[in-house]
């Protein structure tokens, strides 16, 4: 019987950030192992199903620098460990989001309106270089694509390192050796990534300075308490008796 947990297409359509491609790896080949195994196929290709299952997924959080999950065969019963493994991939699942949902990580950065400004004039001088360059229409198209790619994460809430800096790779490897490269490529390309990384440092001594404890107040020394009275001297005549 043929079969895949993951298609060579989804594997391509996974997303660039290493966190967010291990969820929606981990989703395809959950959802397609479930549907794979019904109550008419066999149990011994059950167990194959579950068993690449358990494979593919904790080769890519290998792959990928993905902590907490280990394949599981410590038990004779393929089941068991498959719920074990389970277990051990909804946690480093839950994680994940939780991070995402905080809007923040360490792969992104949020940019400033002026910094986004300045990268949209600097991606014209590379739209220019590309336009005027002596490349095939093929090449050229590629490139602009590129371009527009870059554009499309540029204006994100928080762009992600991964695929701005894989994009302005390509953009400098495709323009290597055209007389546009020579003029105004590397420097656009210079700027944006000195922008993009000027932002990033701004956004985490911003977020050291908030995120310092506060430094405890100074205790006050104890108020001085007003001497007591001298004890008053008597005299011979004041005793009463």
């Amino acid at each position: 019987m043929q079969y895949e947990l993951i298609s060579d297409g989804e594997y391509e359509a996974l997303p660039v950030d290493p966190l967010k491609k291990f969820v929606a790896l981990e989703q395809i080949c959950r959802r397609n192992m479930t549907a794979l195994i019904t109550n008419e196929t066999p149990g011994q290709f059950d167990e194959l199903v579950r068993m690449q299952y358990m494979t593919i997924v904790a080769a890519a959080a290998e792959e990928l620098g993905i902590e907490g999950l280990t394949y599981q065969d410590n038990s004779s019963s393929v089941f068991d460990n498959l719920q074990e493994f389970l277990r051990q991939t909804s946690g480093v699942v839950a994680k994940i989001r939780l991070r995402g949902s905080s809007g923040r990580d360490a792969h992104s950065v949020r940019l400033a309106n002026k910094t986004k400004g300045i990268i949209e004039h600097e991606l014209g001088k590379l739209r220019n270089a590309v336009n005027n360059g002596d490349l095939d229409d093929r090449k050229r198209q590629k490139l602009l694509a590129k371009i527009e790619e870059f554009r499309t994460e540029l204006h994100k809430e928080r762009l992600a390192y991964g695929a701005a800096m894989a994009a302005l790779a390509i953009l400098g490897a495709g323009l290597v050796g055209t007389t546009s490269f020579l003029a105004d490529a590397p420097d656009a390309i210079t700027t944006i990534t000195k922008l993009i990384g000027q932002d990033k440092e701004h956004e985490e001594a911003e977020q050291l300075r908030l995120g310092e404890p506060s430094k405890p107040k100074a205790i006050s020394a104890p108020a001085k308490t007003s001497r007591l009275p001298a004890a008053r001297e008597w005299s011979d005549d004041d005793i009463p008796f």
